[in-house]
């Protein structure tokens, strides 16, 4: 049984690149998407999150808006297809190197993100890591919903989905490390015992400082330490 637990943002931290704008460009090549200023508006929604003011409950309405006519098991598939061609090679090559040391050294892995699950659990599953929380959306006749079933894993909702996920195993972990890159991250910096900060945005590099947490410059093939 693993005393480590090391858990990892998705975007801008293992992915080089965010997967829901990945996720709306590729909406929008394959003619779903199809409002002229769908684009536009993923920028301003980007934006808002780098800067910590995003409205959750407007970005899942704007980001759900094209797939409202699909089945949820043909949003997944969708996914689980965009998930193997177009995030899988934007992984960071020090991310691949992180994970197995962890591995190794016998450690608990889990991804916790604030993209969709449908998004999050292909890449978890493409690399090995056995759980991977994102936001779980309601689904109603068979389609996705644009609200959360349950909390969302977005700011504090990440401690409290990995706490009650933790509480269900039965036992307690003796370390937590996280990797993040994001400021919207901070209620999980600050409840892990070991935190890695990865290119991370200006306000999390400050808090960084603030912290003595580590900075790690990733997607520079030469720096592949812990």
């Amino acid at each position: 049984m693993a005393t480590d637990l090391v858990v990892f943002d998705l975007d801008e931290t293992l992915l080089n690149g965010d997967s829901m704008t990945l996720w709306h460009q590729f909406l929008v090549d394959k003619g779903l998407a199809t409002k002229p200023d769908f684009l536009a508006l993923d920028t301003q929604f980007m934006t808002a999150y780098a800067d910590g003011s995003l409205d959750l409950d407007a970005y899942l309405a704007f980001s759900l808006s094209p797939l409202k006519y699909m089945l949820a098991e043909e949003v997944n598939a969708l996914a689980e297809r965009f998930a193997q061609d177009t995030l899988m090679p934007l992984i960071f090559p020090e991310a691949i190197v992180t994970l197995a040391q962890y591995r190794d050294e016998g450690a608990a892995l889990a991804i916790v993100s604030a993209s969709p699950s449908f998004l999050v659990k292909p890449v978890a599953k493409a690399l090995g890591v056995e759980t991977a929380m994102g936001i779980d959306l309601a689904v109603s006749k068979g389609k996705y919903k644009p609200k959360p079933d349950g909390v969302p894993s977005f700011r504090e909702g990440k401690v409290l989905r990995l706490t009650q996920w933790i509480g269900g195993l039965g036992h307690d972990f003796e370390r937590i490390s996280f990797y993040t890159d994001s400021i919207n991250d901070l209620p999980m910096c600050l409840f892990a015992d070991d935190v890695h900060i990865i290119n991370p945005c200006s306000k999390l590099f400050k808090k960084a400082g603030e912290y003595q947490w580590p900075v790690h410059k990733w997607g520079d093939e030469k720096n592949l330490s812990l």
